[in-house]
């Protein structure tokens, strides 16, 4: 995903009649101002929502929350007996399996995990469109009504340790847009969006995919994390480009003002 940081001829023509009266300097440091501040704001605005340690949080839980939908997890001896049962015993792994209120824990076509195979189980349930897992129904399931997806089944621990990698890369979708920031001139707060903080820094050296582009009278910054567009939506994005293109505007005619002041002229 790229957007363009540039003077919008419908839209700001008082800025854009302006813009030619700056020097070719005066230009370019209120684009790269605007795109640097532009791409603060799409990191704000791309999932999770926000650059605190709060976003970090909300992105962890929902990691928490996906795999907990698609995974069971067991004890090394009860993973062990369940492997068991379902290759030798079915109906005893039901019974195993299924409390006295008919709630089903385990089918006996839920798949067994371990470290070397829970992430592309985790690939295979995401929904392609939004990213999000395929519920696998951990309350609906009763006694002849399984109408849920299959589950994985998995040692608590591996599924912890598993959690905790994935844990991880949160924000890398963000570090995209940071790394544009930094490539403009730094992660310095902006205005009603706060600054890029530590955590999403981090990220920029090892996922970081943001590129600039600069021409004469635009700039351009690109975001090629492969599923942007999935965690920063159309609207969002336009928001952010319509406040900053507006505060180009605002800059380039106060500057314009205090030339003219400068010079005598007003």
């Amino acid at each position: 995903m790229s957007v363009t940081i540039s003077l919008d001829e419908r839209r700001i023509n008082k800025a854009l009649k302006l813009w030619k009266k700056l020097t070719q300097e005066e230009r370019a440091k209120e684009l790269q101002k605007s795109a640097r501040s532009l791409a603060v704001r799409l990191a704000n605005a791309t999932a999770p929502y926000g650059l605190d340690a709060s976003a970090r949080a909300k992105g962890e839980n929902a990691i928490i929350a996906d795999i907990a939908s698609i995974t069971r997890p067991l004890s090394k001896y009860a993973f062990g007996e369940a492997e068991r049962m379902r290759k030798y015993d079915p109906e005893a792994f039901k019974r195993r399996f299924t409390t006295k209120t008919g709630k089903v824990w385990l089918e006996e076509q839920d798949v067994p995990l371990d470290l070397s195979t829970i992430k592309q189980f985790h690939k295979s349930m995401r929904n392609k469109s939004t990213g999000s897992t395929t519920k696998a129904g951990l309350f609906d399931r009763t006694i002849g009504r399984h109408k849920a997806a299959h589950r994985g089944f998995i040692v608590k621990t591996q599924q912890q340790r598993y959690i905790n990698q994935t844990k991880k890369k949160v924000g890398i979708a963000k570090a995209g847009w940071a790394e544009c920031a930094a490539t403009l001139g730094g992660f310095q707060s902006v205005k009603g969006v706060g600054s890029i903080q530590k955590w999403l820094q981090k990220l920029i050296e090892k996922y970081g995919r943001g590129t600039v582009h600069l021409d004469n009278d635009s700039i351009q910054i690109r975001n090629s994390v492969p599923w942007i567009r999935r965690v920063l939506s159309n609207s969002a994005m336009r928001k952010s480009l319509d406040i900053s293109r507006k505060a180009l505007a605002k800059s380039v005619i106060a500057i314009v003002k205090h030339n003219s002041k400068k010079a005598g002229f007003a």
